[in-house]
């Protein structure tokens, strides 16, 4: 279905290098080494030098997303009322639908893909199948969500050492991904039912995420053959795909931006992700359909991600007039309100990635703030925490390219540009470690007091939550009905994510405590000051601190039973540390 199998000769690489021959043997070593340069390998030489085609993926993973239509399963309270939609092997009048059928359709909504799977092979076995609408079918393929896969347990095995992973733990766990869906499809169209245009492009957005183009093509194809007319999110999600596929085996890490030798090798090839995005663009004018802030905002990642900065601020300047670099105190919108390309937030967060990728800040800066102006747009907390992320980065002495005190010029902007409210986690961590960087009383000051405001806001507000959510918990009627749906499930949904934002906020707590009290100890070192004046800074710190800590921290119960209703204890699905001997200066790594 997904990808037609071709034949093959008849030859294995059993019989062809059987084990304890020379040939087996190097099979293995060429095995080894292919997946040692999957896991970063040799450093290819200049000459050798060819990136990986996808250096701002993550970029367009995090950014990309489909409408709404194209992510929650359709309510269909009776199928009974639908005789049209089921399969031509059935009788569509008179046709009593199973109950397990009926109950199927209905929680499709509220579970995992994982879930679904198992209901929709039962009622396989059982030969219920056919029973099931073009709709059922739809959500079952909405449900198929591969942002929620992760191969925990390919990524937690014991690695022997000396030795490397046989290959990415992605790749196997995607391949099982499609053998489940490609499965659905299968039953779909052998009961009648053809995918409709929106299944068409989730099942694309779906390839986009799993970064294989491979499959991404084959349903382009198939929707052709078919002949549907894609609309303007189906060409986005080939866009996204060209905008920064993530290429198979790779898990080097993620550059912060681009280097020089990168963007003069891209520069110079004739096909790379700028001439192939542009060719979908025109395939999507001639075909008579109008694109929109989406498709703009995956363009500029395209022009991005080979360091085509003129690009992205041409763009700019003939789709919404902005001019970088230029006098913009008279510009107006060129876009009317209520068009599909009037930009929004997230072309501000677009444009100041690009940007920074770049190492174009000032670009960013201006960017965001004429095109917001322009616009009126607001600017959301996720472009902040972007242009915060990069001027912390950009002034560290790896980099240089702006002072030392920018971060907090930029936060104190930040503030006025939002009416103070409150900045994210990821702002506050940013500015912290941005002043605890210094040697300035002044600003180890500042940084003091950041810690003090962000521990207070943790206290009323994240921690406040979590305790009230947790008291409404204990306090419901012991007979609480826990299925899918009901009350005490949301409940219990809310709490895991308000946990989840407390122990997150607890670990970025005892890492601010640290930097500061590493930030001291530098500054009495490099000025050559008494230790007694740093031990004096440590006791005040573990005394307003040092107690709060250990007094918030959750309470882990263990299982018990009141009644007939099972109080279950506090899960986290991760580890987190403590600073576990703040006091003296063991408590303190490498000091």
């Amino acid at each position: 279905m997904i990808a037609g199998s071709s034949p093959v000769l008849n030859l294995t690489r059993r019989s062809l290098c059987p084990r304890g021959t020379r040939g087996g043997l190097l099979w293995r070593r060429w095995n080894r080494f292919q997946s040692s340069m999957a896991y970063g390998g040799a450093v290819p030489t200049f000459e050798s030098f060819q990136p990986a085609a996808a250096s701002i993926d993550l970029d367009v993973l995090e950014h990309f997303e489909l409408p709404e239509q194209y992510q929650a399963p359709t309510i269909v309270e009776d199928p009974a009322d639908l005789p049209s939609k089921y399969s031509l092997a059935v009788p569509a009048i008179g046709t009593k639908i199973p109950t397990a059928v009926r109950s199927f359709a209905s929680s499709i909504r509220s579970q995992s893909f994982k879930q679904v799977l198992e209901s929709f092979k039962d009622l396989h076995q059982h030969g219920f199948i056919k029973y099931l609408s073009s709709t059922d079918f739809s959500n079952i393929l909405i449900a198929a969500n591969p942002k929620l896969i992760f191969p925990v347990e390919k990524m937690a095995r014991k690695i022997v050492p000396g030795t490397v992973p046989d290959a990415n733990p992605y790749i196997r766990v995607y391949k099982r991904f499609w053998s489940d869906l490609n499965f659905v499809l299968e039953n779909m169209i052998l009961n009648g039912h053809q995918p409709t245009i929106l299944d068409y492009t989730g099942l694309m957005g779906k390839a986009m995420w799993t970064q294989n183009k491979t499959i991404q093509d084959s349903f382009w194809n198939r929707m052709l053959k078919q002949g549907l007319k894609p609309n303007t999110w189906t060409y986005n999600t080939r866009l996204a795909m060209v905008a920064g596929i993530r290429p198979a085996n790779s898990l080097e890490k993620f550059p912060l931006v681009h280097t020089e030798k990168y963007v003069n090798y891209w520069m110079g090839q004739e096909n790379n992700a700028v001439t192939e995005a542009m060719a979908i663009y025109a395939e999507l004018l001639k075909s008579g359909l109008y694109p929109n802030s989406m498709t703009v905002e995956l363009l500029i990642m395209a022009h991005a991600r080979v360091g085509d900065i003129p690009g992205i601020s041409k763009i700019l300047r003939n789709v919404y007039g902005v001019k970088i670099d230029g006098n913009n105190d008279s510009a107006k919108p060129i876009i009317p309100k209520g068009s599909p390309v009037y930009p929004t937030p997230r072309t501000l967060k677009a444009l100041a990635v690009a940007y920074c990728r770049n190492s174009q800040f000032s670009g960013a800066l201006q960017a965001v703030e004429f095109l917001s102006r322009i616009y009126g747009l607001k600017i959301d907390e996720k472009t902040w925490d972007v242009l915060l992320t990069y001027s912390y980065a950009f002034s560290r002495p790896k980099y240089g390219l702006l002072p030392a005190d920018a971060t907090s010029k930029l936060s104190a902007m930040m503030q006025e540009r939002t009416q103070n409210a409150e900045p994210s986690l990821q702002a506050r961590d940013i500015v912290i470690r941005s002043l605890a960087r210094s040697d300035d009383p002044e600003e180890l000051e500042l940084a003091e007091k950041e810690i003090r405001k962000a521990i207070m806001y943790f206290r009323t507000k994240v921690q406040q939550k979590y305790m009230t959510s947790r008291e409404r918990w204990v306090n419901m009627p012991a007979e609480s009905s826990s299925h899918e749906g009901s009350e005490l499930w949301r409940l219990e949904k809310m709490m895991d994510e308000q946990l989840y934002k407390v122990c997150m906020w607890k670990d970025s707590m005892g890492y601010w405590l640290y930097a500061l009290a590493r930030a001291h100890w530098d500054r009495m070192q490099k000025f050559n000051l008494p230790i007694s004046e740093f031990e004096t800074i440590q006791i005040n710190l573990l005394e307003e601190f040092g107690a709060y800590w250990h007094e918030y921290r959750p309470i882990f119960e263990k299982p018990k039973s009141v009644d007939e209703k099972k109080v279950v204890p506090e899960r986290v699905k991760f580890r987190y540390k403590y600073p576990v001997s703040m006091a003296g200066l063991k408590g303190f790594p490498a000091m």
